[in-house]
């Protein structure tokens, strides 16, 4: 058979599992198909402990896992069909999907589990877990039996990356950052090995958060170094013209979500040491259900400065419920926007908040933190928008009045 040389997933594999070198049809033929085509693989006979840092797999291009994987190896040459004693499968299939929705929050890479049971009971297994149930069905995790795969492994990667957009734009785009980081580290490493000191100095001096500036300043280096992605998504356009020709609400729905994670992020995801530009909070109003939001409109550098006396300036942000009809049919942009504020279309939960200007207050980090809940963050350009609309209404300059006598009555003349 000829051997399928890795494009998509070109790197080092993870293997888990305890019967390598004696499994010639089985995990053997795999690590073989791996060999064969050039990549290579890291093996570990159990799971990782709970405290294992799963930060060290950041660079695996996909994991083999044996689904039966015990320590007591006798145990674990089950014919195909025959299942585990009850207790010591409940064991198992916990320890299993524990390890498999700590990856699924680590890293996003294909996972092969492997049984000798039956692969549809293992993958309902997974189904049953709230977590996992996307990566299952998306495929991101694949239940199978070790002799189908064989030494098709590569083939069948392939073949799943390109039926994938979301996993053919990750790899592209980790090329393409990889490249461009690369270049950039050399590129300062060889003005002076300290330009990382110099830079945490002058972070420090301005008074911020050297950490994050330096988060901040090398992803943008980065970005500046990098082109355009190798990438076509093209063929998958047809694809999802059928699944909204086919389900328009459940499209709607999805779309909602990717605007979301385009320009949103939810506070779950934020560093809860420091508030930004562009934080949104919720407030309860006293002695009622009533629910408002405000979004922060102060500079992100005053923000990282200051005790629980330190102000943000929140500016009131309403929903709007119609906010379809504002849409420009000719040009997606939003339509009636008033002077006085600014309308960022389906911020989150595919909800349309206006931003009035005309309705700030200053609150105090003390009561933020007692009296507020922050939902999330509005992300750049959306928020640079926010920001810009407002310093010019802030700074509209004032004009006279028409003089009431130029204003025609529906008489002659003039």
């Amino acid at each position: 058979m000829s051997v399928v040389v890795p494009n998509v997933f070109k790197g080092i594999a993870m293997v888990i599992d305890n019967d390598i070198g004696r499994e010639p049809d089985g995990i053997d033929k795999i690590i073989k198909s791996i060999r064969d085509s050039g990549g290579h693989f890291i093996k570990m006979d159990r799971l990782p402990d709970i405290a294992y840092d799963l930060d060290h797999l950041s660079g695996v291009s996909f994991f083999i896992m044996d689904w039966n994987l015990e320590g007591d190896t006798e145990s674990e040459n089950l014919e195909l069909g025959i299942t585990k004693p009850a207790g010591l499968k409940d064991a198992m299939v916990a320890e299993n999907i524990a390890f498999l929705k700590r990856l699924s929050r680590s890293r996003h890479a294909p996972v092969f589990v492997f049984t000798n049971e039956t692969p549809e009971d293992v993958q309902e297994l997974l189904m049953e877990d709230e977590d996992l149930r996307p990566d299952v069905q998306a495929r991101a995790i694949t239940v199978q039996s070790k002799t189908v795969v064989g030494d098709r492994l590569y083939e069948v990667l392939e073949n799943w990356a390109n039926e994938t957009p979301s996993v053919l734009t990750l790899k592209s785009w980790e090329r393409s950052h990889r490249k461009a980081a690369n270049e950039l580290f050399v590129d300062l490493h060889n003005r002076t090995t300290y330009w990382p000191v110099m830079m945490w100095q002058t972070f420090q001096a301005d008074g911020v958060f050297p950490k994050l500036e330096m988060a901040r300043l090398l992803n943008r280096l980065v970005e500046s170094r990098m082109g355009e992605l190798d990438l076509d998504l093209d063929p998958f356009v047809g694809t999802v013209e059928e699944k909204k020709s086919a389900d328009e609400d459940d499209y709607r729905r999805s779309m909602f979500r990717v605007l979301e994670g385009e320009r949103f992020v939810r506070n779950a995801r934020l560093d809860a040491g420091f508030y930004a530009t562009g934080d949104v909070f919720s407030f309860r109003v006293p002695d009622s259900n009533q629910v408002t939001y405000w979004i922060n409109v102060r500079a992100e550098c005053d923000c990282l400065r200051g005790g629980d006396s330190h102000e943000l300036y929140l500016l009131r942000t309403k929903e709007i419920v119609d906010a379809d009809n504002l849409i420009d049919p000719d040009y997606g942009a939003i339509l009636k926007e008033k002077d006085s504020e600014a309308i960022v279309y389906a911020m989150f939960d595919g909800r349309t908040f206006a931003a009035q200007f005309r309705d700030l207050k200053p609150v105090k980090f003390k009561t933020l933190r007692k009296d507020y809940v922050r939902v999330g963050r509005l992300l750049p350009p959306f928020v640079t928008r926010l920001q810009q609309r407002y310093a010019a209404y802030i700074q509209r300059p004032g004009l006279p009045r028409i003089p009431p006598a130029l204003k025609r009555t529906g008489g002659a003349g003039g």
